[in-house]
């Protein structure tokens, strides 16, 4: 059974929260616009990703557009001459895309974008911002800020170059060309591509995968490498360490091992 609920009355309906099981999804419902990003939109991401990741019951957060043509088509330029009409106003646009970004990037949780179709501009950036991408046959991906004279936030840019290094990322903006799903793959950005057919089944079987393994590894984990690349807030050695006992202080890690010895499938909890 689905769940699906605002985290606060005050959020946009264009943003949804979902839960089923140890998954939670995050739902961008433009559908109209494909899914393209209003300032509101952006703003209500956060709150979405905080209500999740405290979530004790999710173990896993997906992001994910409404229909089958677009993930995030990307920013809805229709808003721009009030939203991002000069620098003051764009200046404050561009710290609220980022602040998104920042809170799917430092979400403790593994953070998944199911992508159908169209993934462009901002939509890219926010599925770069995620740990995993996963995306049907007929996804198109590309950053056409050239096209339009703006900059992306320098987070994201890093975000990206960490993903696909720095020779693709320079041919991604300084080209805005489109790559189909096959290419997104070659330049690493996406971990897996399914079928247009097939997609919602496979994809939802990627999540649950991830979703079964231990909670608290996948805390630690996440936290070290984003540590190591330099795409979180800098976490002292003695932290992290703390994060690595508390693995192997865990239930958890009890449960694992007598699972091994019983030649069973542990049943992890968080704890």
């Amino acid at each position: 059974m689905t769940d699906t609920q605002n985290p606060d009355t005050t959020l946009p309906d264009t943003i949804l929260i979902e839960r089923e099981g140890p998954i939670g999804r995050i739902v961008i419902n433009n559908e109209a616009k494909r899914n393209a990003m209003s300032l509101k939109m952006w703003q209500a991401i956060p709150d979405a990703v905080a209500a999740l990741d405290a979530d004790f019951d999710i173990h896993v957060i997906t992001i994910v557009g409404a229909g089958s043509k677009a993930f995030v088509s990307g920013a809805d330029i229709a808003e721009f001459d009030i939203v991002r009409k000069d620098t003051p106003s764009a200046s404050h646009y561009d710290d609220i895309n980022a602040e998104c970004y920042r809170a799917v990037r430092n979400a403790k949780k593994p953070t998944i974008a199911l992508i159908k179709g169209f993934c462009m501009g901002g939509g890219l950036g926010l599925a770069a911002a995620c740990d995993l991408r996963l995306s049907n046959q007929s996804g198109k991906f590309g950053i056409p800020a050239a096209k339009l004279g703006i900059s992306y936030p320098t987070g994201a840019i890093a975000d990206i170059v960490n993903i696909v290094g720095s020779a693709n990322a320079k041919e991604m903006y300084l080209t805005a060309k489109v790559y189909d799903a096959d290419a997104a793959q070659k330049l690493g950005f996406l971990h897996a591509i399914f079928s247009d057919e097939s997609f919602d089944a496979e994809a939802a079987a990627y999540c649950q995968t991830v979703a079964t393994l231990a909670p608290l590894s996948h805390k630690y984990h996440k936290a070290a490498i984003n540590n190591a690349i330099n795409q979180s807030e800098n976490l002292p050695f003695d932290h992290l360490k703390s994060m690595a006992c508390d693995c192997l202080d865990s239930e958890d890690y009890k449960e694992g091992r007598r699972a091994f010895s019983e030649k069973r499938k542990p049943l992890f909890v968080g704890k």
